[in-house]
């Protein structure tokens, strides 16, 4: 570490979860690059984090709180706003389901916590589901028990990786360079994906196959496997083996290829390369963004499972270590649950249809208003609500609802201590430089609020939060992460290893449907709004474009007929219409309309309003690429 240097961590909504040494110039400069000494992160970051001083220095940025009146915000003192909040907030102590809490991952690891439990220790009511990975999360709890996977270093022992989905060159860091560097060693890799330009430098082959219908591939591949026959071992490691062998013996593989739209020789490869182990699995957050996204990820488990993988070094499925496994909240274990909870799929709606109408909302860490399906309903909604609160750094589409907005301090100018979706250390985030005048932590505001109250809050102890959130898995004490930034935890290897599952009876639990894929001639294309290489979601530094928003679509497209490429086109779905920059591009499935996400709405750059507000089939997440659309010329 450079003298100029101070170790800290990121605080992201991201899997890898980086550890980073930081130097804050005179001139206010800000440069970072990953903690070399820290085994996972080993001396690397994104794009995502290198800008992360243009957000802190942003001249749009808001830096004291801000009250609506009609169509303008004008500055007043932080007294003045905390006590027209709180003054809100007493008149609701009696009927406090009136009140609404919304928090998202924007802002995410330990001090987060204060604000639940304060919301939830007042009786407010909140929010249920997720937009992120809640789906997958509840398949591998349905398949092995818990949400869990083997050391990513165990992937340099696979003779092959089958990565179903996965976003290799925009996200996933780490993962990517230890797939990159896997196959260097001889590793073959295969990628499945609707959008082949999401691994193809990291990829040996590349599978084409139509959006959300994974799930029939793998049903095949099952079928297939099972086939060449099953080890004993596998058998009697799975509940009711010969119920789920009968029920893919039922189904037909010309069916299962037609729905995905996969030949047979694409089968024959994967079979090979699944019965000739170890063979590791990745598996993509977007396979679970659809209606049956829960299917798709059960019917991948069990490809590894039957073909012997599961539990063995160098197979296994990556996806996700689930929160909790490391850090404990004090908001869950000390408060009690929210008297109403709002699915978050259909948030507008039901706020509007709500018998005992909300008052009051709380929202910090998310834009929901840009982030969720249908943010019409939701900006409708919080326009019928009698106050809203947003805590922010910048005007968004959540923030420009509001009527009180309230200023936070962002990554680096705050404490904070978070996990990882990928590897077993927890990191120190300490603060690195000062907020500007006039903005506070959000631990700060909620402790503000609550002192102000005419029956005032006392909040937890700080310390002695922390120190039981270090769930007992951490090795080592809180001072000890203050100083060195980073505490491994206990974590096995291999995940289930020998096949032991967490499971109530120890058994890996096989999926029980296979549901149809919906498809529309009217609406024949599947819109997928991914992720960008150098912003996450919507924390980006948003202008107003010349263009309109960019979509990819392939030359092979059947949607194209009788488009005029060379005269303004829009996507058209039964909720709205929005004008695109419409390029051609082979990687892109014929069925498919690809978007980057994170664009403001109030710059038409957000194809979420588009989006009905549907669930999933398991956790509460969302819909997303359920979407079907069509494209046509604006007349």
């Amino acid at each position: 570490m450079k003298k100029n240097e101070q170790l800290t961590a990121c605080t992201l909504d991201c899997f890898d979860a980086c550890s980073l040494l930081v130097a804050v110039e005179k001139d206010g400069k800000i440069s970072l690059r990953g903690n070399p000494d820290h085994p996972f992160t080993a001396g690397f970051c994104c794009a995502k984090q290198k800008r992360i001083g243009e957000r802190l220095s942003s001249p749009d940025r808001i830096t004291q709180p801000l009250v609506r009146s009609g169509a303008n915000y004008w500055p007043v003192s932080w007294d003045e706003a905390l006590k027209l909040i709180c003054s809100r907030l007493d008149r609701l102590r009696k009927t406090p389901e009136r009140i609404l809490h919304v928090q998202g991952y924007g802002y995410r690891g330990l001090y987060s916590d204060i604000s639940r439990w304060f919301f939830r220790t007042l009786g407010a009511s909140g929010t249920s589901g997720s937009p992120c990975a809640t789906t997958g999360n509840n398949a591998f709890r349905d398949d092995f028990g818990s949400v869990r996977h083997s050391r990513v270093t165990e992937l340099y022992k696979a003779r092959s990786i089958v990565n179903w989905g996965r976003d290799l060159t925009r996200a996933y860091l780490h993962l990517s360079a230890a797939v990159a560097k896997a196959r260097k060693n001889g590793t073959h890799v295969l990628s499945i994906t609707p959008t082949a330009d999401t691994a193809r430098e990291f990829s040996d082959e590349t599978l084409f196959i139509r959006p959300g219908t994974d799930r029939f591939l793998a049903a095949a591949l099952c079928r297939r496997l099972l086939a060449a026959g099953v080890s004993k071992d596998v058998q009697a490691a799975t509940r009711d083996f010969s119920a789920f062998e009968a029920r893919l013996a039922a189904l037909d593989e010309a069916e299962l290829l037609q729905a995905c739209g996969v030949d047979r020789a694409d089968l024959n490869r994967l079979v090979e390369l699944y019965t000739n182990g170890p063979c590791a699995t990745l598996v993509g957050l977007g396979l679970q963004r659809y209606v049956h996204g829960r299917e798709n990820v059960r019917y991948i488990n069990a490809a590894a499972m039957l073909s012997g993988n599961m539990g063995r070094s160098g197979g296994g499925t990556y996806y996700n270590l689930a929160s909790g496994l490391f850090l404990r909240s004090w908001a869950e274990d000390f408060s009690p649950a929210p008297p109403r909870e709002m699915p978050l799929h259909r948030l507008g709606r039901c706020m509007q249809e709500e018998e005992t109408p909300f008052e009051f909302v709380f929202v910090q860490g998310t834009n929901p208003v840009n982030q969720l399906p249908d943010g019409n309903a939701i900006a409708d909604a919080f326009a019928r609500t009698g106050f809203v609160v947003a805590v922010d750094a910048f005007f968004n589409d959540t923030t420009l609802r509001a009527d009180v907005i309230l200023p936070c301090a962002l990554m680096l100018e705050r404490e904070e201590i978070v996990d990882s979706g990928m590897h077993n250390c927890v990191n120190w985030a300490a603060k690195v430089c000062e907020p500007p005048e006039g903005v506070r932590n959000d631990w700060d505001i909620v402790q503000a609020i609550a002192e102000r109250l005419e029956e005032p809050l006392v909040l937890p102890d700080k310390e002695e939060m922390l120190r039981y959130g270090l769930g007992p898995s951490v090795n080592g004490s809180l001072e000890e992460l203050r100083e060195k930034g980073f505490l491994p935890c206990e974590f096995q290897d291999v995940a289930y290893e020998g096949m032991q599952f967490d499971t109530d009876d120890g058994l890996y639990h096989a999926p029980e449907f296979l549901s149809d894929e919906e498809r529309s001639s009217e609406y024949p294309l599947s819109l997928l709004s991914l992720v960008r290489k150098d912003s996450l979601h919507s924390q980006r530094l948003e202008e107003p474009h010349s263009g309109a928003l960019r979509a990819w679509i392939s030359p092979k497209s059947p949607a194209l007929k009788n488009i005029d490429l060379n005269a303004p086109v829009q996507i058209v779905s039964p909720h709205g219409k929005l004008e695109v920059d419409l390029r051609l591009d082979d990687s892109v499935h014929p069925e498919a309309l690809v978007v980057r996400r994170g664009g403001w709405m109030r710059f038409s750059r957000c194809v979420n309003p588009l989006v009905a507000p549907r669930a999933t089939d398991g956790g509460g997440g969302i819909a997303y690429y359920s979407q079907l659309v069509r494209i046509e010329n604006i007349r």
